[in-house]
This record gives structure tokens, C-alpha cells and sequence, in this order.
């Protein structure tokens, strides 16, 4: 008899093998030597690629992370995209914020990371600017 930990596992995997048609790669960045230099490549995690599933244009998040000093309420974030993937534990790293993932020919910047308990990490990103 399977364990339920065998049986979320087996359908991770099988959704993973449905949804997740798209080739990303990962890029890792670090920030400069002082807080004014931009981003750069980290040759200390080297990329690699993942399959995954991006939708573009998801709802806007009421995160009070992004909350402005001035305002009572929530603030809205907004995305240009969302990317998901089966963590499978074989990724050499995981992504997070400041990382890019590139899509195609589009290169994508991780703005912010959730993860809803599966072993699919959840990936909000915008285009990364040249």
C-alpha cells in the first residue's frame, strides 16, 4: 500500500508531465560589490534548465509586503507572468528573487517566490530590463 506521501509525490510528477511544456533556464545573479552596481551573473550557481508552465498576465496580488507607508490598505502587485515547475530535487539550486529565468528568447527577472506547500515552487516575474 502506498504512503501518502508516495501518492502526492506520483501525482506531482504526473501533473508535472501534463502542464509543464515549456523549457526554462535558470540564471543565477548576485548583486554587485556596492548597493549602487547592478545585478550580475553568479558564476558560483551554474544554470540549468527545467520544464514548467507560465501564464502570462496573472491577477494582481494584494500583498502587504508591497504595502506604501502612506496607505491604510493592501497594495496590488502586478506581473507580467507567473512560471510553476516540479521541483523534483534534482535542481542544483533554487531560484529566488533577483534570478533570472529565460523563456524562449524573452529573459525574465523573479520578483517574488511563493510556495503553497507542493513541491511546485510558485515564480512571479517580470521582464528583466537589458
Amino acid at each position: 500500500m502506498s504512503s501518502w506521501t508516495d501518492m502526492e509525490r506520483r501525482l506531482e510528477t504526473d501533473a508535472a508531465a501534463l502542464f509543464d511544456e515549456i523549457e526554462v533556464q535558470a540564471v543565477a545573479r548576485k548583486g554587485g560589490t556596492t548597493v549602487n552596481d547592478r545585478r550580475q551573473d553568479d558564476p558560483s550557481r551554474a544554470g540549468y534548465s527545467f520544464q514548467g508552465s507560465i501564464e502570462f498576465n496573472p491577477p494582481p496580488l494584494r500583498n502587504e509586503q508591497f504595502m506604501q507607508a502612506a496607505k491604510s490598505g493592501q497594495a496590488n502587485v502586478a506581473f507580467d507572468a507567473v512560471i510553476t515547475a516540479h521541483d523534483d530535487g534534482t535542481w542544483p539550486w533554487a531560484p529566488k528573487r533577483g534570478d533570472h529565468l529565460v523563456v524562449g528568447s524573452v529573459t525574465y527577472a523573479i520578483a517574488d517566490k511563493h510556495r503553497d506547500g507542493s513541491a511546485r515552487p510558485v515564480l512571479y516575474v517580470n521582464k528583466a530590463k537589458p
